[in-house]
């Protein structure tokens, strides 16, 4: 239980201690290790045993040391450092003190050794050992030149790795072999994203006095990564990279024999220089460029040559490959970069870039590279015609694409026009930095765009917007915009006749998949290795519509008008404003009633929330007040009158214009499908399925105000000709046949059961 006063070194020496020395030799006024004849050492503590024996024999110092330090959190708590594990330690060699050679053999076995780092502890982990075998001298400036001979080994949890090194005269030559089994391990100790596994072999020789070297290099590998999605699908697979290399520490090389040999990837090079002039070949080829798109497939190649002459390096290179992609790159690559880049590309290329957004076309290419390599080194233009660029998260697309970016002085200058499917077009001008974080200052004219989604709405847009700022994130997106006529649907019914889809999860979905329903906003899944999306896009855009702004559905029939504003980011859009009614109808059972108040509004969220109010007189003097009321998608319609009536009764009132309890059966029936079709649950109810069971195209009831009925049969007999067959409760029958000769012009006829017959020639345009 020795103590020093100090917290950090006295658990090392709790318990019981014994320390040992044994020694002969001679005490002068410089004491050093030549005064020693013998010397043996043991020590025990609480952190291990170490034992230690020396021997002089003539003028070298022989001896072995042993150490079994089987706490080394208590040694590493002395020393200030997060240590853990155990280590067994043995040496046994010998250091002559006149010509300081030595000769000796090192050995360390390690278990579960920590080092109190996170990214290094795992490789580590464990059963590891290491062995160095080595001779030769010690002298005032140790290198290569004082080996003669080195054994290393060594293995740990991440691999293994042996060398072999002996002298050849003025020269080393050597063997080293590494079987690098756990590659995540090791990218962990150097904070890479690495995967797979890989073996390492090398055969060389290396001059110490004159540099000049020579190696023989090969490594194999198995479905390594690096954590870039690109990168990785080319290198994916049994791969195998080699060369011969030489020099001669002046300044000369050669490397012969060169290639990178993936299933994907296929890279060749030779190359030759005295330092002053030189050559080099090459040649590449990537299997499938689908593997980056599936916009193309087919192989892509590049075959070069570069020649060294006056201290630079100059290319000539070409590059072919499916959908038009031809491109050469002819010029200065070093010192600094003089180079002429020229061709083709299919926009496709970038599909792994835009994701989910999806690009076809082609782009030439024009430009030129002087400088240092950046972007800022390349000016010219790349030109752009008949493209197309689709954005399936807005189910939208740009059609004709076409336009010219201009590359100058660290920017891009754009200017881009396509249209609409549906119609309209956009066109996009300014210039954005090349660097992050991509200033820009861009110009976005919209003009008469047509939207629509056939179930919901149909509108035509025109205005000019602005993007101003960083790209990166934070660029204020601002502007006006003018909805020309639109149409605004409100559906019969938000739910089906199965009711609501639920959701749905994709079990096993392979990596095609994934990407589809990705690109769809679908169960989307971040990408490995992808990063954040920047700041959002602050908003402030004024949406106007002074009217034209038709609300239709359900028996409505309304024009309204006004205005919002859009703020907030593009992360949280907040919209708000509301659309005045102008005029508008209810139509009910073919009754129609006049609107009188209403209007939609936009508060917080895109659903616009509408209130529409009709408001009439029955015939028994009550006044009914109907109201359309809730969000677009859902809304609900209630009644209320004065004096104030049950639902049900002022629906009767309103259609028939008495009684609930004093209306016929048949329309019983009719009060019950006006109010199936105002509450939106649009199956028409039972005169509706039971014209679908009979397979008619219409099918009505009439009743007159004495309670006598009709029955009306209508079916298309082609495309263009329709019969309609009608009964009255006195067994009288017409038949009604319409025939459209054009879009607008229909001929009508009717025969009665009395003989009276009718025939006219009807011309009707929409505006």
């Amino acid at each position: 239980d020795l103590g020093v006063g100090r917290p950090e070194i006295d658990p090392m020496l709790a318990g019981r201690g014994e320390i040992r020395l044994d020694a002969a030799g001679r005490v002068d006024d410089s004491p050093n290790a030549e005064d020693i004849d013998r010397a043996n050492l043991s020590l025990s503590i609480a952190a291990g045993t170490v034992t230690a024996d020396l021997a002089r024999d003539g003028t070298a110092l022989a001896g072995q040391v042993e150490a079994a330090l089987r706490r080394l959190d208590l040694i590493g708590r002395a020393a200030g450092q997060p240590l853990s594990g155990s280590v067994t330690l043995a040496a046994d060699g010998s250091f002559d003190e006149d010509s300081c050679a030595f000769d000796g053999v090192l050995t360390a076995t390690t278990t579960d050794l920590g080092v109190g780092r996170p990214e290094i502890d795992p490789m580590l982990a464990g059963r590891g050992e290491i062995r160095l075998d080595a001779a030769g001298r010690l002298d005032d400036t140790p290198g290569p030149e004082d080996i003669d001979r080195a054994n290393l080994s060594l293995s740990i949890a991440a691999g293994t790795v042996t060398a072999d090194l002996a002298r050849d005269g003025a020269a080393l030559a050597g063997q080293v072999e590494a079987a690098l089994r756990r590659l995540d391990l090791i990218g962990r100790a150097a904070g890479q994203t690495l995967s797979g596994s890989a073996t390492l072999s090398a055969d060389g020789s290396y001059t110490p006095r004159t540099g000049a070297f020579g190696a023989d290099v090969a490594v194999e590998t198995a479905d390594i990564g690096i954590g870039n999605r690109t990168v990785d699908r080319l290198i994916a697979g049994a791969g195998r990279i080699g060369a011969q290399v030489a020099g001669d520490g002046a300044g000369a090389f050669r490397l012969t024999g060169g290639q990178v040999s993936f299933p994907n990837l296929q890279i060749a090079a030779d190359a030759e220089s005295d330092g002053a002039t030189g050559t080099a070949t090459y040649t590449a080829r990537l299997r499938d460029i689908g593997l980056f798109t599936d916009a193309l497939s087919g192989p892509i190649s590049a075959t070069g040559s570069a020649r060294q002459a006056a201290g630079e390096w100059r290319v000539d290179t070409r590059i072919d490959g499916p959908g038009g992609a031809a491109l050469t790159v002819d010029g200065k690559v070093a010192p600094g970069l003089g180079l002429d880049i020229g061709g083709s590309l299919p926009l496709g290329l970038l599909n792994a870039v835009i994701e989910p957004r999806r690009l076809s076309g082609t782009a030439r290419l024009d430009l030129r590279a002087e400088g240092p390599p950046a972007l800022s080194a390349l000016s010219g233009t790349v030109s752009v015609s008949d493209a197309r660029l689709a954005a399936p998260t807005l189910g939208e697309a740009l059609e004709n694409l076409g336009g010219q970016i201009r590359l100058s002085g660290g920017r891009a200058d754009i200017g881009f026009e396509g249209n609409l499917p549906a119609g309209g077009t956009v066109t996009v001008s300014g210039p954005v930095a090349l660097s992050g974080p991509f200033e820009a200052g861009l110009d976005i004219a919209l003009r008469r765009l047509r939207l629509r989604n056939p179930s919901l709405y149909d509108t035509r847009v025109s205005g000019d917007l602005s993007i101003r700022g960083p790209l990166a994130g934070g660029a204020r997106i601002a502007g006006d915009i003018e909805l020309g006529r639109t149409e605004i649907r409100v559906p019969s019914s938000t739910v089906g006749a199965l009711g609501e889809l639920p959701d749905v999860r994709h079990i096993g979905a392979g990596p095609e998949v994934r990407r589809t329903l990705d690109r769809a906003g679908i169960d989307a899944q971040p990408q490995a290795g992808s990063g954040g999306g920047g700041r959002p896009f602050p908003l402030d855009i004024t949406v106007s519509a002074p009217s034209r702004i038709f609300v239709r559905g359900r028996g409505l029939e309304a024009e309204l008008g006004g205005s919002l504003r859009l703020s907030g980011t593009t992360a949280a859009i907040i919209p708000a404003g509301q659309f005045g009614l102008i005029r508008g109808r209810l139509d009910i059972l073919q009754q129609r009633f006049d609107l009188d108040e209403g209007f939609a509004r936009l508060q917080g969220e895109f659903v616009p929330a509408i209130r529409l109010v009709a408001r009439t007189e029955a015939e028994s003097g009550t006044v009914v007040e109907i109201v359309v009321e809730g969000p677009a998608t859902a809304p609900e319609v209630r009644f209320s009158s004065t004096p104030e009536l049950p639902q049900d009764e002022v629906l009767a009132q309103l259609l028939f214009g008495r009684s609930v309890s004093q209306i016929t059966p048949l329309q019983a029936v009719q009060l019950a499908g006006a109010a199936a079709t105002l509450a939106g649950r649009g199956d028409g109810g039972a005169i509706n399925r039971f014209r679908r069971n009979l397979d008619l195209d219409t099918l009505d009831f009439a009743t007159d105000d004495t309670g006598n009925t009709a029955l009306s049969a209508g079916k298309y007999i082609s495309e263009n000709i329709y019969t309609e067959v009608t009964v009255d409760s006195e067994g009288e029958t017409s038949i009604d046949l319409n025939i459209d000769l054009t879009d607008s012009l229909t001929a009508r006829g009717s025969v009665g059961a009395d003989g009276e017959t009718s025939l006219g020639v009807f011309f009707e345009r929409d505006y």
